[in-house]
């Protein structure tokens, strides 16, 4: 019995070998692009579930809340200096969430009477320091308040807290 020369399968070999190094390199780029994807996916959801809570939140206040002229919801803008950096999308969330808690008190209340309340509201919250968001502090200021058909716009500047 013979033993058959490999000469006769060295194109062959080749050709299975680049052949299993294609699939290699072209499964690893499909995964990367997978992984890209997911990540754009999970970034989107975290805005769409913030999204959804504040409209949720706006839909029972405004089920409790059916007079005119009164505060129906509260809307916050982020101001940025040149030199602080955006935050965040975590951070700037539970900012908002925690700040929407303190400035919860005006809901309900008449849109002609918030003048009293808005000079109180931004002696108690000039500076305050909102501990332990996302693992750092950071101090919080009102700029500017306005209501517009019921709505309770918010302007606000977050500086990260140096310590002492």
């Amino acid at each position: 019995m013979r033993i058959p020369s490999f000469d006769r399968f060295q194109k062959f070999m080749q050709v299975t070998a680049f052949f299993v190094c294609g699939m290699i390199v072209g499964s690893a780029v499909y995964s990367a692009l997978k992984n890209a994807i997911v990540d754009k996916v999970i970034f989107e959801n975290y805005n769409l579930q913030d999204q959804l809570e504040t409209v949720k939140k706006d839909l029972e206040a405004a089920h409790l809340i059916r007079k005119e002229n009164v505060i129906r919801s509260i809307v916050m803008t982020f101001v940025y200096e040149q030199a602080n950096e955006p935050l965040d999308i975590l951070t700037e969330k539970e900012l908002k969430k925690r700040l929407k808690d303190d400035l919860e008190i005006f809901q309900g209340r008449s849109i002609y009477l918030i003048n009293k309340d808005a000079e109180m509201a931004r002696k108690l919250l000039s500076t305050k320091m909102y501990a332990q968001v996302e693992g750092q502090d950071y101090d919080v200021t009102i700029r500017t308040i306005l209501v517009v058909d019921g709505v309770l716009q918010t302007w606000v500047e977050a500086k990260k807290h140096l310590g002492k």
